[in-house]
């Protein structure tokens, strides 16, 4: 107390004082001068490269086998990649299609052999063929292109994702289970699927599409009604049931989206 000070350490003070200041307005211009839908875009893949090394990981370790592997991302990857969703803007539909987008080439590479990634055809593929990455995983990857950029933010949309992922993941599980190859419950215009597989995809479609209309209700995106939305979703995963039951390897990650997309925006357009 009583000090005089010098004109230096004034000088000094003063830019200590300002300089926190300049350099938060520089990180809040830096942070305007970068679109919503570009972090978007980043965050969302990489979320998704980690849940992909993640699963690739645990099968080369032994911990998952390749069939569990290839259907843990079978039904997982849908579910994580609606939960970027929300970082996008209303119109980051074209941005966010980018994600599966850049996946799908990637599974591709790999199946056209321009890649060489061992641990993606061991945890993608039936048989360790790296040719199987050209029929179903790229048809997944195409069909979440095509739901992202054309159903953007509707119920529509992510009914399809989940019949997709839940419903066409766990009818397999559930029909190996508890049908057996040989057993009574298959069905007679699909042997090798079963009546149990369909009652499996029925009820895990419409389960994990009313849990995602509550996050989509809460974002904003679609209405408040829920009792005419249940009825008009289960009749679109029964049209999408019916579809998955049919004799068909693979084209079904095309078909059963589309059929449940196209069923339920009739239903809610009448």
């Amino acid at each position: 107390p009583g000090r005089r000070l010098r004109r230096g350490d004034l000088r000094s003070r003063r830019r200590g004082a300002v300089a926190p200041h300049r350099r938060l307005h520089g990180m809040h211009d830096l942070s305007l001068a970068i679109p919503q839908d570009a972090l978007a875009l980043g965050a969302a893949s990489l979320g998704m490269v980690l849940f992909v090394e993640s699963v690739k990981a645990l099968a080369a370790n032994g911990i998952f086998s390749s069939a569990s592997s290839r259907k843990v991302m079978h039904v997982g990857a849908g579910p994580l990649f609606l939960l970027f969703w929300p970082l996008f803007t209303k119109d980051g539909s074209l941005v966010a299609s980018l994600v599966p987008l850049a996946m799908t080439l990637k599974f591709a590479a790999t199946g056209l052999g321009l890649v060489r990634n061992d641990a993606e055809v061991r945890s993608m593929s039936r048989t360790g063929d790296r040719r199987e990455l050209l029929r179903g995983p790229l048809l997944y990857g195409f069909a979440f292109v095509a739901l992202t950029k054309l159903c953007w933010r509707s119920a529509h949309g992510v009914a399809a994702m989940m019949a997709l992922c839940f419903g066409d993941g766990m009818a397999e599980v559930v029909g190996r289970r508890f049908c057996p190859p040989g057993s009574s419950g298959r069905l007679p215009w699909s042997p090798r699927k079963s009546w149990v597989g369909s009652a499996a995809f029925l009820a895990s479609a419409v389960v994990s599409s009313s849990i995602y209309f509550e996050l989509f209700r809460m974002w904003g995106w679609i209405g408040p009604e829920r009792l005419a939305l249940l009825a008009q979703l289960t009749v679109a995963c029964a049209a999408g049931a019916a579809v998955e039951s049919l004799p068909w390897v693979e084209i079904d990650n095309v078909l059963v989206p589309l059929v449940v997309a196209g069923v339920l925006a009739r239903l809610r357009a009448n």
